[in-house]
């Protein structure tokens, strides 16, 4: 029953349909059907639960990857790692007592989200503190901890809760544990609400645009046909059947913009197509239309490569670019995307995130995924930033599950946080994670410009200055908590052989020198 519900619960916990409190909760009954198993058993079955979650979390081309055998071993070694911090309560919890013995899942859940993060090409994408996006309280804990401290606080329930249920009546056995983790909790919210209540920015503000391309011109530039290495004409003429059409319209209506009051305009990740042999000219048009208006602009734009193939032997074929054009027409930055998503057809840039001193704040840029990478933009909370530009670009059905996870990086930072997003949701957040635009109507608007004022200046974050600490905590904290559960099971060894032997010891009969002595 316990597996069935916790089970039941998993695909609530994260991405699609998200409930925040299943989170919550799923991981309770999970451990109760885990400790009442054999370590085997119990990773066994909670692999598969969770496997099967996420296929259900998963459903309707979350990724548009082929579901062959390599998807669903992808998938597998998912529900893998998320089975292993319950083999470790299992065999580590039962060697302790008192509050160590419920921190080896939660340490053990940080852990393994943090190590996934290092290893994998998406990053911190799927977390388990992302599913609590919806609370802005909480959500502030991720401005001292990231978002290891509120991934940690989440799992920690479950231990708790499985230390009450054990215990029984037994009061003195789990007040401790139970009064540590409720203050932790209770300390958590009211600061957070504390600091939404008396600390939200109070700064100036300046009218930004956020542009997506038009979707019925996007789709069109996207469906061109293949581009032809060594062939200008063939390629000109693609330009100028599927690709100008996107530019003229991004340009007439970001000049719209700049003429209704907008002094920051940007446009989404991959907003535009363009030629390798064209990329001087759009930027040069942009800048134009920058100092003509004496506005920032930033134009994001996929560069088809003039040399590349079809991408088949994995090289290659373009770059995602964020322009960013001061008031005088000078390029401020050309920034590469840092963190490509698997596919996308272009090389990783270096990864440094750019910044400038502006009269409405200094300002940097990241791309898309890059978002998931917390030490990277890390780089913005240090260098002071106050608004952060997020040219994205994403399909259906993530478009939601994406858009939440953004406004982490704001509250992390400091900053307030814009994201032009095309096939998606465009939002702008301020620094605690406010919404101050929201436009999820792409696939059904004609029109897809968000305008919003935003705070043009941040805040400091204990995040900024610490990192991963927590992580890093948690992880020593879990080699700390396997050392005493050790030597407890050696204590607790000896102490058997030593019963064991002094039984023999009592039933031995006396050696005869002695009885005769007697």
């Amino acid at each position: 029953m316990w597996l069935l519900l916790g089970a039941g619960l998993l695909p609530f916990a994260n991405m699609q349909t998200l409930v925040p409190l299943a989170a919550w909760v799923a991981p309770v009954f999970l451990m109760r059907f885990t400790r009442s198993q054999r370590p085997s058993t119990g990773l066994f079955v909670v692999t598969v639960a969770t496997s099967l979650a996420l296929l259900v979390a998963l459903r309707d081309e979350f990724f548009p990857v082929e579901t062959g055998i390599e998807y669903y071993a992808f998938v597998a070694l998912l529900g893998l790692g998320g089975a292993v911090p319950f083999a470790v309560d299992r065999l580590l919890a039962p060697r302790l007592t008192g509050l160590p013995r419920t921190l080896v899942f939660p340490a053990a859940v940080t852990t393994a989200d943090f190590v996934g993060a290092m290893t994998s090409a998406y990053g911190t994408a799927g977390s388990t503190a992302y599913s609590q996006y919806a609370g802005l309280p909480l959500l502030q804990l991720v401005s001292v901890t990231g978002i290891w401290g509120l991934t940690f606080l989440i799992s920690w329930l479950a231990p708790v809760v499985n230390e009450v249920w054990e215990r029984g009546r037994d009061g003195s056995r789990h007040r401790a544990p139970t009064v540590v983790f409720v203050a932790t909790l209770a300390a958590a919210l009211l600061s957070g609400g504390a600091q939404l209540a008396f600390a939200a920015p109070a700064a100036d503000t300046v009218r930004v645009a956020a542009l997506a391309p038009d979707r019925r011109l996007s789709d069109q530039a996207y469906a061109a046909p293949p581009l032809t290495p060594g062939d200008p004409a063939q390629r000109a003429a693609v330009r100028d059947e599927y690709f100008r059409p996107v530019l003229d319209e991004l340009f007439e209506r970001s000049e719209r913009e700049a003429e209704a009051g907008a002094e920051i305009i940007a446009w989404s990740e991959a907003a535009a197509r363009t030629l390798e042999e064209d990329q001087a000219a759009v930027v040069a048009r942009a800048a134009d239309l920058a100092r003509e208006h004496e506005v920032y602009l930033q134009v994001s734009m996929i560069v088809q490569l003039a040399d590349a193939g079809d991408g088949a032997d994995g090289a290659a074929v373009n770059e995602n670019h964020a322009v960013l054009l001061d008031p005088s027409g000078a390029v401020v930055w050309d920034y590469l995307k840092a963190r490509p998503t698997p596919g996308d057809g272009h090389e990783a840039g270096p990864g440094v995130v750019p910044t400038v001193d502006t009269p409405h704040g200094r300002l940097a840029t990241i791309i898309c995924q890059d978002d998931f990478f917390p030490g990277l933009v890390r780089q913005a909370g240090r260098a002071g930033v106050d608004i952060l530009l997020v040219p994205s670009s994403d399909w259906r059905s993530i478009s939601a599950w994406h858009a939440q996870q953004a406004p982490f990086r704001a509250v992390e930072n400091g900053v307030a946080l814009i994201r032009p997003t095309r096939q998606g949701i465009s939002l702008a957040t301020d620094a605690q994670g406010r919404l101050l635009g929201h436009k999820a109507d792409y696939f059904t608007a004609t029109e897809q410009t968000l305008v919003v004022s935003v705070p043009t200046q941040g805040s400091t974050t204990w995040y900024a200055r610490s990192g991963d600490t927590v992580a890093f905590a948690s992880a020593l904290g879990l080699l700390v908590l396997t050392g005493a559960g050790w030597r407890s099971r050696r204590r607790q060894g000896e102490a058997a052989a030593a019963v064991a032997t002094g039984s023999d010891q009592a039933e031995r009969p006396a050696p005869l020198d002695r009885v005769a002595a007697g």
